[in-house]
This record gives structure tokens, sequence and C-alpha cells, in this order.
């Protein structure tokens, strides 16, 4: 008991961190951006490149799970593995059903995002809202769906290395998807209080392209995790 007290205190306590981590750098950009006067073009320039090598260092975040998984799939390149794949015992989740239906919603809310975007472009505030909310609504429905996924799974995280790289896999892209949806909600609010323009919104540019970097990341999982394997 009193080590699963100090579980939960230590996680309280490093969320609590994590939070007003997030909360001072969002106050501080969006106060550079929207009253500061600081985000000129040159530097509109540089937080793009930021944003696209922090994509790139998180594809080879994700590259590192497939490896392991289609490593660890093969028995040619790994003799401890088991021949059967999924190991015998394991059985896996049906592709076309939650996971495709998720698949689906999370598409979808790739079609929101640049809705959303092409609004803000036009300078339409409450259709940039709209869809920057249903965004964060269907990023919101993929993320009970794969916890339900998750909850009556036929196999749990430590029933052998399928379990393990897919519950790694799958459970840090749904990481990724509550940190996207964080994002998102911070631009929701920003786009209801009006500081996007139609000429300066690299906020929600930075947000729109990691949203659709959990899209594509998303359809890969879905073809060799779900489907492939």
């Amino acid at each position: 008991w009193y080590m699963h007290a100090g579980v939960l205190w230590g996680f309280g306590v490093g969320a609590a961190f994590v939070l007003i981590s997030m909360w001072g750098w969002w106050h501080d950009v969006v106060k550079e951006g929207v009253t500061g006067g600081h985000h000129t073009p040159p530097v509109q320039s540089g937080l793009r490149v930021g944003m696209v090598l922090f994509i790139f260092s998180e594809v080879m975040f994700f590259i590192a799970f497939f490896w392991a998984f289609f490593h660890s799939s093969m028995p040619e390149l790994n003799y401890v593995a088991s021949p059967i794949w999924p190991p015998e015992g394991v059985v896996p989740l049906n592709a076309w059903e939650m996971p495709f239906m998720n698949t689906l919603i999370l598409l979808s809310s790739g079609g929101t995002v640049t809705a959303a975007h092409h609004f803000i472009r036009d300078g339409n505030k409450p259709r940039a809202i709209f869809w920057i909310g249903m965004t964060v609504l269907l990023g919101v429905i993929f993320l009970g769906t794969q916890a339900y996924e998750f909850k009556h799974a036929a196999f749990g995280f430590t029933d052998g290395i399928y379990s393990t790289t897919f519950y790694m896999a799958t459970g840090f892209h749904g990481l990724h998807v509550f940190i996207g949806v964080c994002f998102l909600t911070v631009c929701f609010f920003r786009a209801i209080s009006g500081h996007f323009k139609p000429n300066q919104h690299v906020g929600f540019e930075a947000a729109a392209w990691y949203w659709h970097f959990v899209d594509v990341v998303w359809l890969f999982l879905f073809t060799s995790i779900y489907w492939w394997a």
C-alpha cells in the first residue's frame, strides 16, 4: 500500500510540474507573439524550422518502436522470437473493428484541422473556432476509444514481446495524441481571443503540423501493427 501511495504521489508531483511548465511556456509564447510584437517574419521562420526539426526527432522516436516490432516478428532476424507471429496464445485485436473506427476518426480530424487552417487564413474567426473545436473533440473521442480498446484487450503489457511492442508503440502514439489535443485546446481559446491573424498564426501552424504527423504515424501503426500483424 505504501509503495502504491508513493507511486501516485510521485506521479501527481511530476504531473503538476509538467502542467506548470506547459502553462509558463504557452504564456510566454503568446505574450511574445500577441502583445510583445516579437514574432517578426524571421522569428516565425525560425519557429517553423524548429517545429519541423522537432517533428523529425519524433519520427526517429517512432522508427525505434517499429524496428523493435518488425525485428521481433521475423525469426530469421531474431532467433529468440517465436516462429509464429503473434506468438501462440496471443489473440490480437481485429483491425477492422475499433482500430479501423479510430483510423476514420483520426483521419477526419486531419480534415477538420485543415479546414480550420483555411478559415484562419481567410479571416473567418467563427468557422475557424468551430473546426478547431471539432478537431479537439475528435481527438478526445479517439483517446477514449483507445483506452476502451486497451482495457478490453485479451493480452497485457507483460505478456510477451508482441504485447510489449504493441502497447509501447500504440501507447506512445496515444500520448502524442493527448499532447496534440492540449496544443489544439490552447489554440481553441487563442482563436476565441482573436490571437490568430490571416498573416500571423504560427502557433496554430505548429499545432496543425504536429496533428498531421500524429495522423501519418497512426496510418503506419494501423497498417503494420493492427492489420499486417
